[in-house]
C-alpha cells in the first residue's frame, strides 16, 4: 500500500528547512528525483521542469548534470550524517559502545519507513562504477567518513584494533542495506545487529584481556 502522505528525502533524513535560493532548489528537486527513480532514469529536462527553472537558469549554476548529482549528493551527506549521529545518540546518549549498536536501531528506522526508497550512495556507487568518476568517489567518500566515525567510537570504547573494526562494522552495516536493497527485508537491520552484537562482543573482551599500554618515555 502506498503512503497517502508521502516524506520526502528532506524529512526523512534530517532537514525541514526550504531551499534557500535557487541553486538550493534545483539541488533539492533534483535530490527527490533520484532518491525515488534513480540517477540514469532523471532527465535533465524533468529537473529543470519540477525546479521551475530556465535550461539558462540551470546552466548558470551547474556545469551539467553530472555535477548536479555531485552537488545533490553532498547536500545528502550533510542532511544525514547530521541526523543519524543525532538519532543515535538520542537512543543510547553517549556511551560510545551502545551508540555502536544503535547504528543497527536508526537503520531499522529508516528500512521499516514506507518511504525508504534504498541508498543514494549505494546507488550513485552502483550507477557510476568507475572509482575515477566524481559521482562514484563522492558517493564512496561518505561511508569513508562512517567509517573513520565508527573508528573513533571504536577507540573511545576501548578497542585495539579500531581500522579493524570499523571495517568489519560498517561492512556489515553495507551488508543490511544491500539486503534490504534486494530482497526487501524490511527486518534486515535487526537480523545483522544480532552479528554485530556477536563481533562487538568479541573486540571488548579482547579489550579487557590485554595488558595495559605502558607509558611512552620522556625524551631526553
Amino acid at each position: 500500500m502506498s503512503n497517502a502522505n508521502p516524506h520526502t528525502a528532506r524529512q526523512l533524513f534530517g532537514s525541514n528547512e526550504p531551499p534557500a535560493n535557487t541553486r538550493d532548489r534545483i539541488v533539492h528537486t533534483a535530490l527527490e528525483l533520484f532518491y525515488v527513480h534513480g540517477y540514469h532514469a532523471v532527465g535533465l529536462d524533468q529537473i529543470i521542469a519540477g525546479a521551475g527553472v530556465t535550461k539558462t537558469t540551470f546552466y548558470n549554476h551547474f556545469e551539467s548534470k553530472d555535477d548536479l548529482i555531485v552537488a545533490s549528493l553532498q547536500r545528502r551527506d550533510q542532511w544525514e550524517t547530521a541526523s543519524f549521529q543525532q538519532r543515535v545518540r538520542e537512543r543510547a546518549g553517549d556511551d560510545p559502545a551502545a551508540q555502536l549498536l544503535a547504528m543497527f536501531d536508526v537503520l531499522d528506522e529508516y528500512f521499516t519507513h514506507p518511504d525508504y526508497h534504498g541508498c543514494m550512495f549505494l546507488n550513485a556507487c552502483s550507477e557510476f562504477p568507475s572509482p575515477f568518476d566524481p559521482i562514484h568517489q563522492t558517493a564512496a567518500a561518505h561511508f569513508h567518513k562512517s567509517e573513520d566515525a565508527v573508528a573513533d567510537l571504536a577507540e573511545r570504547a576501548g578497542i585495539a584494533d579500531t581500522a579493524g573494526f570499523a571495517q568489519q562494522w560498517i561492512t556489515l552495516m553495507q551488508g543490511a542495506t544491500a539486503r534490504r536493497y534486494v530482497s526487501r527485508d524490511d527486518q534486515s537491520a535487526r537480523t545483522i545487529r544480532h552479528a554485530a552484537e556477536t563481533l562487538l562482543e568479541k573486540h571488548l573482551a579482547a579489550a579487557v584481556k590485554a595488558p595495559a599500554r605502558a607509558p611512552k618515555s620522556a625524551k631526553r
